[in-house]
């Protein structure tokens, strides 16, 4: 599974660098947009193995001068089946910043993000800044897509983060959005979301 995504990453990421050369008009990229829909989780961490599915809800909204505000909500209801063990909690993941793009060429923006982050797992939660920087790209009128990378720290200790995801807009305003995330490969998030554009 690991050196699947990788493989998957590294593949998105030379697609996007071999098509902003040569990309037609890919249209806008819209930084105000509200999304949602399912999230899988895939935890492998701490002689914990689980795969859980819930929700997100993901948004954003264009500022002024290249500045925008985003913010984003997963939430599973996972469970640990074990010999004496019997237990049923929610794990909610948070994420609140300001973002910059820097527009590269007409459908290639570079953006860098600072976020307030957090995760709750039943009534621990840990919480700290998150930062990312990433490529943002039109590949035609209809397919956009990101690649990013990214490191949250509590303070104590961090992990890494790799991401890219995919936009196929079925017209100006709506869109169906896939993604992964992974910190450290121990954690990966998988989603698929309805997109409305503004």
């Amino acid at each position: 599974m690991r050196k699947t995504m990788l493989a998957g990453l590294a593949l998105t990421a030379v697609a996007m660098g071999c098509n902003t050369a040569m990309a037609q008009s890919g249209g806008d990229l819209s930084y105000s947009y509200l999304e949602g829909g399912v999230s899988i989780v895939e935890i492998d961490a701490v002689g914990i193995s689980e795969t859980e599915t819930g929700f997100n809800v993901r948004a954003s909204a264009d500022l002024a001068g290249g500045v925008y505000v985003h913010g984003s909500w997963d939430r599973w209801d996972a469970g640990i089946r074990r010999p004496f063990i019997n237990s049923d909690f929610d794990i909610d993941l948070y994420k609140f910043g300001l973002g910059y793009r820097f527009n590269l060429q007409p459908n290639t923006d570079l953006f860098v993000e600072g976020s307030y982050a957090a995760i709750e797992i039943g009534s621990a939660d840990d919480d700290g800044f998150r930062g990312d920087i990433g490529l943002r790209h039109g590949f035609n009128d209809r397919v956009e897509g990101r690649v990013f990378g990214g490191y949250q720290s509590d303070g104590d200790s961090g992990d890494g983060i790799l991401g890219a995801d995919l936009l196929f807009k079925l017209n100006p305003s709506f869109g169906l959005s896939v993604g992964v995330e992974t910190y450290e490969f121990d954690l990966n998030i998988y989603r698929a979301n309805l997109r409305l554009s503004f």
